[in-house]
């Protein structure tokens, strides 16, 4: 889930564009919004928390996938969208 700093550059791209894709898809499906709503939530609480942006999306990403997400994104994460994956989905 966390990027590799041993990574090449073009890899580092993938990983972030990846990355923010899979955490606008989740955002869609939690809000049922369009992928720009999405995105536009996701840059929002990553600037109100200062956290990196791609930082939150791998942390939200993970946290959907129910991983324990750690540090300042991470607690971001749980903040911002932890009520919402823990409602039953229809």
């Amino acid at each position: 889930m966390v990027m590799n700093p041993g990574m090449v550059v073009g890899d580092r791209v993938n990983w972030g564009v990846r990355m923010l894709e899979r955490a606008e898809g989740v955002v869609v499906a939690l809000r049922r919004c369009r992928v720009e709503e999405a995105f536009a939530e996701i840059v929002d609480a990553a600037k109100r928390h200062r956290v990196p942006t791609l930082e939150l999306a791998a942390a939200l990403v993970g946290l959907a996938e129910g991983v324990d997400v750690e540090g300042d994104a991470g607690w971001a994460a749980r903040y911002e969208w932890s009520s919402l994956l823990q409602q039953p989905r229809r």
